[in-house]
Parts: C-alpha cells; sequence; structure tokens
C-alpha cells in the first residue's frame, strides 16, 4: 500500500513539472546534459519588442558574427508551428523562462549608441514538488532528532 502511494506521489510530482523550451529544434527542458544557458536580449530603440538569442552550449556563441550568420539555432521557437517566439520586453522572457522551470540567477548588461545587449544567465529549476515533498515534512519517529531506536 505504501508503495503504491508513493509511486501516486511521485507521478502526480513530475506530471506538474514538464514544459517545453525549444531553442531551434532542440527542447532544451528535456535534454539533460543542460543545466545552464545564457540568454542575450537585444532592444533596438526603433523596434516594438526584443530579440531574444539562446547559447545551451550549441557550436557557436552569443557574438555579432555568429548572429549574422547562425542565428536560427538560438533562437526560442513555437513547439507546434517553428515559428520565433516574440518577447515585447525583457521581462516578458523572463516570465516565460521562470514559468517553464528555469531560475534566473544573473545578469549583464552591454550598452551601444543604437542597442542594447542584456544577458541573462539561467539554471534549470529543481522538482519542487519533490523538495517540498522530502524538505518540509519533519520526520514524526522516536527518539532524540526524529531517529527511530
Amino acid at each position: 500500500m505504501k508503495f503504491c502511494l508513493l509511486f501516486f506521489v511521485f507521478l502526480l510530482a513530475f506530471s506538474f513539472s514538464y514544459s517545453q523550451v525549444f531553442v531551434g529544434n532542440v527542447d532544451i527542458n528535456r535534454d539533460e546534459k543542460i543545466k545552464v544557458i545564457e540568454v542575450m536580449v537585444v532592444d533596438w530603440t526603433l523596434r516594438k519588442n526584443v530579440r531574444v538569442f539562446v547559447d545551451y552550449g550549441q557550436k557557436s556563441n552569443l557574438n555579432a558574427a555568429n548572429l549574422a550568420n547562425n542565428s536560427e539555432n538560438q533562437k526560442i521557437t513555437d513547439p507546434v508551428s517553428g515559428k520565433e517566439k516574440v518577447f515585447v520586453s525583457a521581462a516578458s522572457l523572463l516570465n516565460f523562462m521562470e514559468s517553464n522551470n528555469w531560475e534566473h540567477y544573473n545578469s549583464v548588461i552591454q550598452t551601444e549608441s543604437n542597442s542594447s545587449a542584456f544577458f541573462y544567465y539561467f539554471r534549470k529549476k529543481c522538482n519542487e514538488g519533490l523538495l517540498k515533498l522530502f524538505h518540509t515534512q519533519p520526520f514524526l519517529g522516536h527518539g532524540r532528532a526524529g531517529f527511530k531506536y
């Protein structure tokens, strides 16, 4: 009976945590090797939205020469249509990433005459359901410090 209950709790915890973030044709949430990403947000003064480029360790990196030549594998895309996801601001990107199990932990800003580039660093969040299950419930055993004798 305990096994069935434990299995149900794990199933429930994992079912709510799955989301998809595609960069090019790679689902970075499902790739276990991807733990940390760098996201560059370029804000041009004459545009209504920002451009977003993601480096998760693929061959090209986030610099102007690579973006001009090969930026398709660095854009966040819609998993159904395959089109680039449009963000109206850096805050909309941050909200999108946080709601898709990525935790923002650092930022860097570069400014030039007509544009600014913001670099945001994210790491995958731990499964919060499992953390709550194992770390917030005190052990109600017998004896000192919660240990059973």
